[in-house]
């Protein structure tokens, strides 16, 4: 049996990067996310197997839940606001990472990339499986569909589904 090895990124510092083993117990959660997040709000949630990289540019406001196993991504000059009373299902992937592809004889790795800004307003509800991408807002409680993938800003009071997003109700 080959022992297990910890590699360069499973670390707590500036750019911390959270693997499922530190977060077993929601207690460790929650104690980390109020060390390390730029804010964690009161009564606020973070549950075992959430992956969050970027911590210092991320805030989460009051009473905000993120489910098990959704990642958060935040670029070193991305920033991600989560106001409060969100709820962030699972499997949710959130990131303000993008790269540049426009030379098909250099590795993407190699030609760069872009951070743009998430906001998350107060209400809203990503459900399970939702990608949010770059440079996105998602408005005050919206409700963002089980599998969509939004790459554009979303009304207050509306629900979107579907690849890519789209309006399919307003909420009155």
């Amino acid at each position: 049996m080959n022992p297990v090895k910890a590699i360069k990124s499973d670390r707590i510092g500036p750019d911390i990067f959270w693997t499922h083993w530190m977060l077993f117990f929601e207690t460790t959660s929650n104690f980390l996310g109020r060390k390390k997040l730029k804010a964690f709000g009161e009564n606020s949630s973070l549950r075992p197997y959430a992956t969050i990289v970027g911590s210092r540019n991320i805030s989460v406001g009051k009473n905000v839940v993120i489910r098990s196993f959704s990642q958060i991504h935040c670029g070193k000059n991305g920033i991600i606001t989560i106001e409060d009373d969100v709820l962030i299902a699972p499997n949710v992937f959130i990131t303000t990472n993008n790269h540049f592809f426009s030379d098909i004889r250099t590795p993407i790795r190699l030609q760069g990339g872009s951070a743009k800004d998430i906001l998350i307003k107060s209400g809203s509800w990503i459900s399970t499986g939702a990608v949010i991408l770059p440079g996105v807002t998602v408005g005050k409680n919206s409700v963002v569909a089980a599998g969509a993938i939004v790459n554009k800003d979303v009304p207050d009071n509306t629900v979107v589904a579907g690849v890519p997003a789209k309006i399919i109700k307003k909420i009155l």
